[in-house]
């Protein structure tokens, strides 16, 4: 089993604002000289606003008193400091900021540019804005992360099933395992995504329909049109033309399908030429192979009477050029020549290679492609595994191919250190540092967390993060690479390491208040509250909360008879216990705070603690801290 090679654990709660904020202020304008020749350059006002529709996408909008280029520059302490693009030659500009969290406070400065690129920047006015909370399906998820990944980016698709209902997302993370993008669809479930190189926009596949592209600010348009049995995923060849699996069906009556009338379901490879709309099939399953040779089929029929032969989910080019297809049914990964010419069967029916070791072998394996060194990559499943390879477990695994031994090796696999089985969906992809991203996709009915780790060449875990849903059914078709940006944007500083963030936080339990049962920690507008080992019954009781104002008027006004802001919470509401481990994480409001007052209370009745902003800790408080916040 690889080693894990984990830092401090690290868990982000998405909704962590303690209200709702939608619509930001910006600062005043700035003073320039009246308009005319020789007019010289300046702001004359901004102004930044959230979208009501999207939670993560705001807009920054600047006057200026002559056309010029302009570009913002955003930050925020935990989330990291960021550049946009630079604008075209205007006086006025409305400039997208994205690659934001939620709930977090932002500071942003608008730089004018003189000449045509960004080295001849003047700083000018700066403001401030807030994200708002994500939808409710997203915002019952807690994310936990532990490390770094070598990725900026990692683009993923996310469906929740809650009850009869189905929440279809893509989201992006940070490398830190933050959710700092999302996009809501329309569908039940998502297929292959990824941005084409020298694209802007991102093309996806659903897992059944037309290919679809959307933009960095979520507006989504339909591309094939009528090609509406293509499914899972495509390729796109640098001319513009799309390879994609096309579903097909035959009715039959057979000997091989049990003497009854059976449904087949199989697939062909269309080249779809979107200057012209033409469709062409350049391969089929059903003349490639004997459709009702009984040896040609690893998946029985279904109860309906269906035998889906092949299930193509993923096509991909090889270092040669040529096709690689991997066909779940037949467990089986093929190579196409670029004429689309069959060259080899690695395992299923027909295999070209044998297995000298029967455990390196594969089952209803995803995304299969073939490395610059030859090699197999691909996630194995591991359903219908035989007990004597190990039985159904899932993995990521690397396989060295022998042209003249006719043999097949495992030379590299990442499997945790406890077994997954993910018995659908799922991927692994070879990033350019040698490492490998690899996602369990999918852990059955009964809602078990996903995770995504980036693993190195020996097995070991360099990042990892994990979702927790409560009462919901996650599933992640793929985890994909190669995201540098989602809008234009630069990293300027990277957001922090889990460890680096606890150590920029004040640690409130060194601060002479005696040893107390959880961590806190203050940050900018943040207190955390940490535990490990934590059991439930260390977050069974009610957290009090009390922020107090350095001038009252800040307050709402019925709170101001209290004297403080009653934050009160229960940790079921705005924490996490996993693993032994626990964590909360408070926003703070934003005025100046004088202090705060926190711990745990038993409640002498229901109104002890309640949102009246009238009463306090009970006698009988297990513990309780004043914090003093500094000016």
């Amino acid at each position: 089993m690889p080693k894990s090679n984990r830092c401090r654990s690290y868990f982000l709660r998405l909704v962590t604002a303690v209200g709702l904020v939608f619509v930001v202020f910006a600062t005043s304008a700035n003073t320039v000289e009246p308009a005319g020749r020789g007019e010289r350059l300046g702001v004359v006002r901004h102004s930044a606003t959230v979208s009501e529709a999207n939670a993560l996408i705001a807009e920054v909008r600047v006057s200026l008193s002559r056309p010029a280029r302009v570009f913002v520059e955003y930050d925020n302490p935990v989330a990291g400091r960021y550049r946009t693009a630079l604008g075209s030659l205007a006086a006025e500009h409305v400039i997208p900021i994205l690659r934001l969290r939620p709930a977090t406070h932002y500071d942003y400065t608008v730089f004018t540019v003189r000449g045509s690129d960004a080295s001849d920047a003047v700083r000018g006015p700066g403001g401030s804005f807030t994200t708002g909370v994500l939808p409710a399906p997203l915002a019952s998820i807690y994310w936990m992360a532990t490390g770094r990944s070598s990725q900026p980016l990692i683009l993923t698709d996310y469906t929740i099933t809650k009850g009869a209902n189905k929440f279809t997302y893509f989201i992006i993370l940070d490398e830190v395992g933050a959710l700092v993008w999302y996009l809501p669809l329309g569908i039940d479930n998502a297929g292959a995504v990824a941005r084409p190189p020298g694209r802007e926009n991102f093309v996806f596949m659903p897992y059944k329909g037309s290919l679809r592209e959307f933009t960095p600010l979520g507006e989504v348009t339909d591309l094939t049109g009528e090609v509406r049995r293509a499914h899972h995923d495509f390729f796109m060849f640098d001319d513009g033309r799309v390879l994609l699996p096309i579903r097909h069906t035959l009715h039959h009556d057979s000997p091989a399908s049990g003497g009854s009338r059976t449904t087949f379901v199989y697939d062909s490879l269309d080249v779809w030429h979107p200057a012209t709309g033409r469709v062409e099939q350049v391969w089929s399953a059903k003349e490639a192979w004997d459709i009702f040779d009984p040896t040609q089929h690893w998946t029985p029929r279904d109860s309906a009477g269906s035998v889906n032969w092949t299930h193509i989910n993923s096509v991909s080019l090889g270092p040669r050029g040529n096709i690689v297809l991997s066909s779940r049914s037949r467990s089986q990964v093929v190579s196409l020549s670029p004429d689309y010419k069959i060259e080899w069967q690695l395992h299923g029916p027909d295999s070209d290679y044998k297995f000298p070791n029967p455990a390196d072998r594969f089952y209803k394996q995803h995304t299969a492609s073939q490395l610059a060194n030859g090699n197999i990559l691909l996630f194995d499943n591991g359903n219908q595994r035989p007990e004597a390879e190990g039985g159904e477990y899932s993995r990521a695994l690397e396989l060295r191919l022998d042209d003249t031994a006719g043999t097949a090796t495992k030379v590299w696999e990442y499997r945790p250190d406890t077994d997954i089985f993910s018995d659908m969906l799922g991927s692994a992809y070879r990033l350019n540092n040698g490492n490998t991203l690899v996602n369990f996709g999918f852990r059955g009915i009964d809602a078990k967390p996903l995770l995504i780790v980036e693993a190195d060449a020996n097995g070991n875990e360099v990042f990892r993060v994990e979702t927790v849903a409560s009462g919901l059914k996650p599933r992640a078709y793929r985890a994909n690479v190669g995201v540098e940006t989602i809008h234009g944007e630069t990293m300027l500083r990277p957001p922090p390491t889990p460890a680096d963030r606890y150590e920029r936080m004040t640690h409130v339990n060194k601060q002479g208040t005696g040893r107390l049962p959880f961590d806190l920690y203050l940050g900018d507008r943040q207190l955390i509250f940490a535990k490990e080992p934590c059991e439930a019954n260390d977050t069974a009781l009610r957290f009090l909360l009390h922020v107090v104002p350095k001038e009252m008027e800040d307050l709402p006004a019925a709170r101001r008879d209290s004297g403080f802001d009653n934050l009160d919470f229960n940790f079921a509401d705005r924490g996490v216990l996993w693993r032994g481990r626990c964590l909360a994480e408070l926003r703070l409001p934003e005025y100046r705070i004088d202090h705060i007052r926190t711990g745990q209370f038993v409640a002498e009745d229901e109104a002890i603690g309640g949102r009246d902003g009238t009463n306090g800790p009970s006698a009988s408080a297990p513990w309780s801290v004043e914090i003093p916040v500094a000016p």
